[in-house]
């Protein structure tokens, strides 16, 4: 048996068949529709437009019509952006109401149709085809049984070659009035008179036949003025004139019409699309506008549904939430209330009542700014509304006035569209307008401390271009990028930067493994001074190449504030850190401080096919990966406490994009580990979807936790637009630090302990230590030494002839120091560190908490006794001229594989040591 095809040609006059389509053009596709001519009064009801897809020739979407022809001939589906595919081929078929095929047609080629009403049947190709070089409003249209090649579109009226546009109705006496718009709105969330041909009449209180929306909008004369309230009908109604120009009529604001149409919802928002210019009748102009309905946040949906589509006049502070769409469509996030939007699990744990409540607040309290067109500005190269290179719009600033607006819905949010359209133009007395309540600094907040430690994210700075480079497209743009950071970070005033989100160098040129890191600290010296910064080089110890991220962590320092001590070190395990950047760890000496800094970046919060199990996102906010991100924090917890005890101190901080918010798992179990967030001072260092939280955190161990002077979340970067991103418009470029990246970086002011009296040379003791830390710096100590009760004493090298005690000191650290007498160490509490130092007579070492006794020789005995509630007890290759004796310590001491060698017995807890 041969295919089976559909005839295309001939139809009888009273047979519907498709007579314009558009699919295609130059840029993105706009107005895609499809066209249907029958018999005035012919009743559609039931019959179906079917989309087939060429690639495996399966329907793809219905389309079921509804209603009479109207007196225009033809009727007009139109469908969204890429709504029908672009053909090589595709096809469209009408569908009789009994199911059976009036038509199949394809377009750049043909195909047989599989499943569906058309199935089995291969289609006609109409023989004329649209690209991407057709111009925006043009057509494919039949004209006297024959396709056309591309012309200037006539939806809505008959295909007759070349006929005059529809006259502009006159009068309004043709269209008799049927329905309130009230009832075509109904009370709930849908039109209950959907495909039905309705007549209504209203005023014209929005004009947005230009733009995009193709539309105007209409409210029935007398309403308004009255709240919103669930369960009421709005009076008003947005009229889709098509995307058919020639079928909008000549209207104004204040104009009183009647208008013709089909009620659908389209996105969620009620409309009234026309079939004809006659659809439309100005009965009356220069009419009073109802009164806007008075809007008060928050209110939930059942109420903005009551004056969707109404003039409306917002009451209450509205926060500026997020400006990311700002430069693109034109779009403000608003919050109700004197701040933005914040995200849930940032202030609760996931799940629990006090986010749930939160999520709903957030969604009650949410209301968009919108500029009432559909134009992409930043494709289109068109300045945006509201803000200027000069006059930035922030999270955080405040509406001063709204223009005048009605209450919109679309692309799943509320908005408030402006009664006309506007752009970058329109002065601020025509608009909505806005206040700085948030301004932009020079620098952060200061934060105190002798010491200043940062967290900076340089938004995928990559030194290559193309392939797997994931940065600037070429040179110019990373100069661009380069030079904003640069500002950034030199207006940190910090001392130590952990940095995020740079380039792998080692993906690239493996011969320079930090190419990138040195081409930006060659960047940042270049600017402020040379020698101001260098960069801790990376760990041998990380994974094979391959293994790695084309992105990573690092840390870059002031060599005039911070030393460096021992390598970098780096956590190296592909079971839990295969899909996130390995924290990078150094240990720095800042005086009397020595303190760890890790910089970290968690698996990110997006989700793919891998995103399974407790991967998967459970809708808590979490997002996806919460399960391994969970598990890189318990790794972590491990690695710390592995660089504690290399490194003898406590002091650590970590930093960096932990891609989870303040209260999500992954922070628990850092806090449920004793560490603490830094970050008090509600300032979020990240915005997404209209809500501000912090991804991004410094979190401290204990110890320097109580060092913390003071932090600041420098908000130049999530709280811009994208438009003063070095990508973004090209007219808000500036080499400043405002919009460097996408995440806020965070500093912390730290303290560092000071001496109160420092001794060098010669001196005749005794010594007591009464408050304080008293540094001895190769000293020459005569007489006894004594440290009271929560003094400290600091010996470095010297000599020091009589006996040292120390009766509840708060730190004793004694190293390379020649001790002739007695050391006598109990109750301390903080460190006890005695290292390389030489001591003639015994030495007690009891009651006190975290020691450390490392590299000593001691002729007489050691005693280490009843060490309890610290951190580590440590006796590690001493050399002992007389018995070693450990007691009741707890932890129980270690050696960290570094023998004692000890002459006289060594007996208790070091008897293996």
């Amino acid at each position: 048996m041969g295919a089976l095809t559909t005839q295309t040609t001939a139809f009888a006059a009273d047979t519907p068949f498709i007579s314009e389509i558009h699919y295609d053009n130059a840029g993105t596709d706009s107005g895609e529709s499809i066209e249907i001519e029958a018999p005035v009064g012919f009743d559609l009801t039931g019959w179906q437009i079917v989309l087939y897809n060429g690639n495996g020739g399966a329907a793809y979407n219905t389309r079921t019509l509804s209603g009479l022809v109207p007196a225009a001939g033809v009727v007009v589906a139109t469908y969204p952006v890429d709504g029908i595919q672009n053909g090589s081929p595709d096809g469209i078929a009408l569908v009789r109401a009994d199911g059976t095929v009036a038509e199949f047609i394809t377009y750049e080629g043909t195909f047989a149709a599989v499943g569906g009403p058309a199935n089995g049947l291969t289609g006609t190709d109409i023989g004329v085809a649209e690209g991407t070089a057709t111009a925006v409003g043009l057509s494919l249209q039949k004209i006297d049984g024959v396709w056309k090649e591309p012309a200037t579109s006539s939806f809505g009226v008959r295909n007759t070659g070349g006929t005059d546009p529809e006259p502009e109705p006159t009068g309004c006496d043709s269209l008799v009035v049927n329905r309130t718009i009230a009832e075509v709105q109904g009370t709930g969330a849908a039109t209950p008179l959907a495909g039905t041909r309705v007549v209504v009449e209203g005023i014209v209180t929005a004009d947005h036949r230009t733009g995009g929306y193709n539309g105007i909008v209409i409210q029935t004369e007398g309403t308004g003025g009255q709240a919103p309230a669930a369960g009421k009908a709005s009076d008003g109604i947005f009229v889709y004139l098509t995307g058919n120009t020639a079928l909008h009529p000549s209207v104004a604001l204040g104009d009183r019409v009647k208008v013709g149409g089909t009620p659908s919802e389209f996105n969620g928002l009620t409309e009234l699309t026309i079939g004809a210019k006659s659809d439309v009748q100005v009965c009356a102009q220069g009419v009073a506008l109802p009164a806007p309905a008075p809007l008060s946040l928050p209110l939930d949906e059942a109420g903005r549904e009551s004056v969707e589509s109404m003039l409306v006049a917002p009451i209450g502070q509205y926060t500026v939430s997020e400006v990311y769409n700002t430069n693109r469509y034109g779009e403000v996030v608003l919050a109700a209330g004197d701040k933005a939007l914040p995200i849930a699990t940032d202030l609760a744990r996931p799940g629990t009542p006090e986010a749930l409540q939160v999520a709903a607040d957030n969604k009650l309290r949410r209301l968009l700014v919108d500029d009432g067109r559909t134009t992409n500005l930043s494709s289109a190269g068109l300045l945006p509304p509201y803000f200027s290179p000069t006059n930035p719009l922030r999270v955080g600033d405040s509406v001063e006035a709204f223009g005048p607006s009605v209450l919109s819905y679309g692309f799943n949010e509320w908005r408030l569209q402006p009664t006309v359209p506007i752009d970058a133009d329109t002065p601020p007395a025509a608009r909505t307008s806005f206040k700085v309540t948030n301004p932009r600094t020079a620098g952060p907040q200061p934060v105190g401390g002798d010491l200043k430690l940062a967290s900076f994210n340089v938004l995928n700075y990559f030194v290559h271009f193309g392939g797997d480079a994931r940065g600037a497209d070429d040179e110019a743009g990373l100069a661009k990028q380069e030079a904003k950071i640069v500002a950034a970070i030199n207006s940190l005033g910090a001392d130590v930067v952990a940095l995020e989100e740079i380039e792998n160098s080692i993906r690239f040129n493996p011969d320079d493994p930090q190419q990138a890191l040195k081409r930006l600290v060659g960047a940042l010296n270049a600017a402020a001074g040379a020698g101001t910064w260098d960069y801790v080089r990376y760990p041998a110890a990380l994974p094979p190449a391959a293994q790695q991220d084309f992105i990573t962590t690092a840390i870059i320092f002031k060599p005039a504030k911070v030393t460096p001590v021992g390598e970098s070190k780096a956590l190296n395990d592909e079971t839990v850190w295969f899909n996130a950047r390995e924290p990078i760890a150094q240990t720095f000496k800042a005086g009397l401080l020595t303190f760890t800094v890790v910089a970290n970046h968690l698996k990110s919060k997006s989700t793919s096919d891998a995103a399974v199990g407790d991967n998967a996102d459970k809708g808590d906010g979490q997002g996806a990966f919460n399960g391994d991100r969970v598990r890189q924090a318990q790794s972590l917890v491990g690695f710390v406490n592995g660089l504690k005890a290399e490194s003898g101190s406590d002091d650590v901080l970590l930093l960096g994009d932990f891609n989870a918010y303040t209260h999500e798992d992954p922070m628990q179990v850092l806090y449920d580990a004793s560490f603490k967030d830094l970050n008090t001072t509600g300032k979020a260092t990240y915005v997404f979807g209209g809500e501000s939280g912090s991804l991004d955190h410094a979190v401290a161990s204990p110890s320097l936790a109580a060092r913390v002077t003071g932090v600041d979340v420098w908000q130049i970067n999530s709280h811009e637009s994208f438009a003063f991103e070095y990508d973004g418009h090209p007219a808000f470029y500036a080499p400043n630090p405002y919009r460097a990246s996408d995440h806020n970086p965070i500093v912390v002011g730290i303290s560092v302990p000071k001496c109160a009296r420092v001794i060098t040379g010669r001196y005749a003791g005794p010594l007591t230590v009464t408050s304080g830390i008293t540094c001895l710096a190769n000293a020459t100590v005569a007489g006894p030494v004594t440290v009271a009760a929560g003094a400290s004493l600091v010996a470095t090298g010297g000599s020091i002839a009589g006996p040292v005690t120390a009766l509840g000191a708060a730190q004793v650290t004694i190293s390379g120091t020649t001790i002739s007498g007695p050391v006598t160490v109990t109750g301390a509490t903080g460190d006890v560190t005695i290292s390389q130092a030489r001591i003639s007579g015994p030495v007690t070492i009891s009651g006190n908490k975290t020691v450390k006794l490392d590299g000593t020789t001691v002729s007489g005995p050691l005693t280490v006794l009843a060490n309890t509630g610290g951190k580590s007890v440590v006796v590690a290759g001493n050399t002992v001229n007389g018995p070693l004796s450990c007691v009741g310590n707890d932890p129980a001491p270690v050696n960290n594989g570094v023998k004692n060698t000890v002459r006289g017995p060594a007996t208790g807890q070091c008897a293996k040591l």
